[in-house]
């Protein structure tokens, strides 16, 4: 179930085709250290808003550094990652520690949210 609506709204009111414009990866979205396939938030922030409500589960069997879980979190989302390289697990923790901090959550939504407001 994709909300067609909300999809129009993140594009100026216009309904949204199949190219996305959307940045690259930001400096402060590594902070954490880098995957080597890490994804941009707003890219993953995006799929998650146009496929899910608030409170639903998103599941993520390679989850990496866990961009996907941080999107989910950060917009009301229930997150599970799957993810075998101890490497990248501890990424994941790091970046989702980063999030608890009410401020710094509040300061990435506003970034995600004006990139997918201003592509």
């Amino acid at each position: 179930m994709i909300d067609l609506g909300l999809m129009k709204e993140m594009n100026s009111g216009k309904q949204m085709t199949d190219v996305w414009h959307l940045p690259a990866i930001a400096r402060w979205e590594k902070s954490c250290q880098k995957h080597p396939t890490q994804k941009p938030l707003s890219l993953l922030t995006r799929i998650i808003l146009a496929s899910t409500k608030e409170g639903d589960w998103v599941l993520d069997p390679f989850a990496g550094s866990s961009t996907t879980g941080i999107a989910a979190n950060l917009f009301g989302r229930r997150y599970l990652g799957i993810e075998q390289e101890v490497e990248f697990l501890e990424i994941s923790k790091a970046r989702k520690m980063e999030i608890e901090n009410t401020e710094t959550a509040i300061a990435y939504k506003e970034k995600i949210l004006k990139t997918l407001n201003n592509p």
